[in-house]
């Protein structure tokens, strides 16, 4: 059998999807970046509600780990608790769904150049008359961003296309559903992006190269990898830092697999909804919005212990500026009177010392 893949016109594609994808993220967030962040700081005072911020703004931005790093750095100012934190990346894991339903619903559905042409023409005109940095100016990067989505699924798809006529699924690796749940992990892992890689599942998954459940499998994958930017982010900062990028590994390890072992019943009740066998698309996106909202369900009862256990697990560290105060209860005053002399006496010979407990 010969191999038509065209591996360039592929990567073409994906860097092309990419870059649409960084130029939506980048515009939407410069049009209403401070709106975003009010949202995130002022609107996750309980726990639905942080869900529900999560979800709104990642729908909107089209990026959980840019909702994600942004909950890093309110928490890392002391401006939001972890709990509310938690919410919010939990509620973000539902609001990137998003991408999913636009490229089944969308992206395959019409002539994709009809779609992207005309959104990348009027971008560059408006380029050329508007100014940089005003709103006229970001709304045609936005709109050349979605052109560059879409052109960057057209190219994918071109290049998949002669490849699936002559490809059979007998030809795949017998490895098990395991081995395409951690492909999908680790390409999201190296690409940083899971968008990128759903739109990989859906274009295999459109020319018949891949099953349903195969593609079910990369996408929790997808979920599972998505962490790595967060993780990165939480390298090196404040332990609190480091509870929201464990928080978020928490959370999508424990809904990937209840979704991953609970994979026969999910597809059972998708099929209730969605057939299959003639719009597989919508099915993976139901399928990926679904699995998402079952674990903020799951987890929902544990968003006040969660917190408390990461204190726990990444624990402050404490600044100690004396020696004998802070051994000594103030509740006793004879005692706290002789820690206090001794402290006077010992602190002009040991002045700019400090340790660490």
């Amino acid at each position: 059998m010969s191999i038509n893949l065209d591996i360039w016109k592929l990567l073409a594609g994906l860097g092309i999807f990419l870059f649409g994808m960084l130029l939506i993220e980048e515009s939407v967030r410069a049009l209403s970046g401070r709106a975003f962040r009010r949202i995130i700081r002022q609107y996750t005072d309980g726990r639905l509600k942080s869900i529900g911020s999560g979800a709104l703004v990642t729908a909107l931005l089209q990026s959980s780990s840019a909702v994600s790093l942004m909950v890093l750095a309110f928490v890392g100012a002391g401006v939001m608790n972890m709990q509310n934190a938690v919410g919010v990346i939990m509620g973000s894991n539902i609001g990137t769904t998003l991408t999913a339903w636009i490229i089944a619903t969308i992206g395959f559905k019409v002539k994709i150049e009809s779609l992207a042409l005309p959104f990348i023409g009027l971008g560059a005109v408006g380029l050329i008359f508007f100014k940089p940095s005003t709103k006229p100016f970001l709304v045609t990067r936005l709109l050349i961003g979605f052109g560059f989505l879409f052109l960057g699924l057209d190219f994918m798809k071109g290049s998949v296309e002669s490849f699936a006529q002559t490809f059979s699924l007998e030809q795949l690796p017998a490895c098990g559903l395991w081995f395409y749940l951690l492909v999908g992990t680790l390409i999201t892992a190296l690409m940083q992006a899971s968008a990128a890689t759903i739109a990989i599942v859906l274009t295999a998954l459109n020319s018949g190269l891949i099953t349903f459940d195969i593609g079910a499998a990369m996408v929790i994958g997808a979920n599972i990898g998505t962490t790595i930017t967060v993780l990165l982010g939480a390298i090196g900062g404040a332990q609190v830092k480091k509870r929201v990028g464990l928080s978020h590994l928490i959370f999508n390890i424990v809904t990937g697999a209840v979704a991953f072992l609970g994979l026969p019943m999910l597809v059972l009740v998708i099929s209730l909804f969605v057939d299959i066998g003639t719009s597989p698309l919508t099915g993976l996106a139901l399928f990926h919005t679904l699995f998402n909202i079952l674990g903020v369900v799951i987890l929902f009862p544990f968003l006040g212990l969660l917190p408390r256990l990461l204190i726990k697990f990444y624990p402050d560290h404490r600044i100690i500026l004396t020696v004998y105060l802070d051994k000594t209860p103030p509740e006793v005053t004879d005692a706290a009177s002789a820690a206090l002399r001794k402290e006077t006496g010992y602190l002009p010979s040991h002045a700019g010392c400090r340790y660490m407990a």
